[in-house]
């Protein structure tokens, strides 16, 4: 007798008994959340094609299956085209949430490409009704960026030193078939030569023709800077770990209530610097506050640039970004530049020792100099502030002020400042590690941002969900599909409050 648990099931029994694949299906289970969730949105409004099909021709699946599919997709790490293909062929939660229809793979493609500002809307749609739900705090804001592996082989990058050694190696191939070639002709070393002299011609051509596409490769790259050719708006970025890989710059910012997403961005920098004002701005616009209401800005060391700390500070964005260390002139115990205090009554420097650097230079300089070279060559440690002959120098730019507000924030708040990485870098760990997306799929900046919204869409459904509850959510999105239909805004504000109130996980 067999010790295993065992079933009368029999493979090729015919079933008598049908089975519902609602039944399937458990009552929270994300994948009804997905399926409310698209039923309630406006495809037209949203911009995806076929919103409104034709009277005419071929009849084209509705983009609210093909959305759900590829929501569905996202949620479990499915991102490939053909893998979703095969999925509405196997998985009952697909049959079950596109209705058993079962679209092929180039379809599945053509409406990611077709759709692309539609799945960017979808994000920031998705946004909206977090703040109906009152999930975000609207008062602090981390940001962060981090590099996602592009589809771009590194082969298929050049600057300008991969193009010189390149050329180099085909000039140096085609000089060695050019000795093949006269030795052929010697009739003493023929039999030395395993190569016709038609092939060592047809070498030659190739390789003077690869000198010729460098070449010209190399003149686009003096105008243009770094080329990828199959993703053009990837480039050459450092990575963790002290890699290097063909990436893109993924810039976010992330509200501190419920560590949700608020704006994406991609851009090709590999450097944070000048992304601050941009993603923060784009942060306040999709939270709708007004330039009057304050938020706050938690950034690391790579978005400390005098220009984008002052655009902040017009636009009402309390800054909390640390400082990168300033260079010292003979290592660590050396006298750095935040070690001179300034004094603005008489528009001077007091260095380390007490000496008084006063400004040598006049009003109308942008950038003035303040030095005490007398001092400097009787000062005991000099060597700690300079190596300078003549003495140490402090240049004072037009931004100086606005650096040390930022300074003096970031000192009055480290505890506060210490909460950025607990808001914005679990959620990149999340996306990389949990959900598989270290790499993207499309190409062009355009696309890419389209596959990051859909990213981080997937990553604030699934936080959402785990707040209020997959019922909950159902519930909550059935009947704002209701509401729509009834078209009943009267009462909407006064539920939503309800749902909210009902769920003891929503602060």
């Amino acid at each position: 007798m067999s010790r295993y648990i065992r079933t009368e099931f029999n493979r090729n029994q015919v079933g008598f008994i049908p089975e519902s694949y609602d039944d399937k299906i458990a009552d929270d289970n994300p994948v009804r959340v997905i399926d409310a969730l698209i039923d309630s949105l406006d495809m037209e409004k949203l911009g995806f094609t076929y919103a409104t099909p034709k009277k005419t021709g071929r009849k084209p699946y509705d983009p609210k299956d093909m959305c759900k599919l590829y929501t569905y997709g996202y949620f479990e790490g499915i991102r490939s085209s053909r893998k979703l293909e095969k999925e509405c062929h196997r998985n009952v939660e697909v049959m079950w949430l596109v209705k058993n229809l079962k679209p092929d793979f180039k379809t599945i493609a053509d409406f990611r490409k077709d759709n692309k500002q539609s799945l960017t809307n979808l994000f920031k749609q998705f946004s909206s009704i977090c703040k109906e739900l009152g999930l975000y705090g609207k008062e602090m804001i981390a940001v962060d960026g981090s590099k996602f592996r592009a589809n771009n082989s590194r082969r298929k990058n050049y600057t300008k030193g991969k193009i010189k050694k390149q050329i180099a190696h085909f000039e140096e191939s085609a000089n060695k078939y050019m000795e093949l070639l006269a030795a052929s002709d010697d009739f003493e070393s023929n039999e030395t030569v395993k190569l016709s002299k038609e092939e060592i011609l047809a070498k030659i051509a190739d390789a003077k023709k690869k000198i010729e596409e460098l070449t010209e490769l190399g003149k686009r790259i003096e105008e243009e800077g770094e080329i990828s050719i199959t993703d053009p708006d990837a480039r050459h970025m450092g990575t963790s770990n002290n890699g290097t890989d063909i990436s893109h710059n993924v810039q976010i910012a992330v509200d501190s209530e419920h560590h949700l997403v608020v704006a994406v961005d991609v851009v090709s920098s590999p450097a944070d610097q000048g992304q601050l004002y941009n993603i923060s701005s784009k942060a306040k616009e999709e939270l709708e506050l007004s330039l009057e209401d304050e938020l706050i800005v938690l950034a690391d060391k790579g978005y400390y640039t005098g220009e984008e700390l002052q655009e902040c500070e017009k636009h009402n964005m309390t800054t909390i970004v640390a400082r990168p260390k300033l260079a010292t002139p003979n290592g660590e115990e050396g006298y750095s530049k935040d070690k001179f205090i300034y004094n603005r009554e008489d528009n001077s420097y007091t260095c380390p020792q007490g000496h008084k650097l006063p400004c040598k230079s006049k009003e109308s300089t942008k950038n003035k100099k303040y030095t005490n070279y007398k001092a400097c060559r009787s000062c005991p440690v000099k060597k700690k502030c300079t190596n300078a002959e003549r003495g140490r120098q402090i240049i004072r730019g037009p931004l100086e002020e606005i650096y040390e507000r930022a300074d003096e924030r970031y000192s009055e708040n480290k505890e506060l400042y210490k909460q950025r990485q607990m808001i914005v870098e679990h959620v990149f760990g999340t996306i990389k590690r949990g959900l598989g997306f270290s790499y993207f799929l499309l190409r062009g900046n355009e696309k890419v941002k389209a596959e990051s919204s859909m990213h981080f869409f997937v990553y604030n459904l699934k936080r959402v969900i785990n707040l209020m509850g997959a019922k909950k959510l159902t519930e909550y999105f059935k009947a704002r599909i209701l509401l729509h239909f009834l078209n009943i805004t009267k009462n909407k504000q006064k539920w939503v409050q309800n749902v909210i109130l009902s769920c003891p996980n929503v602060a």
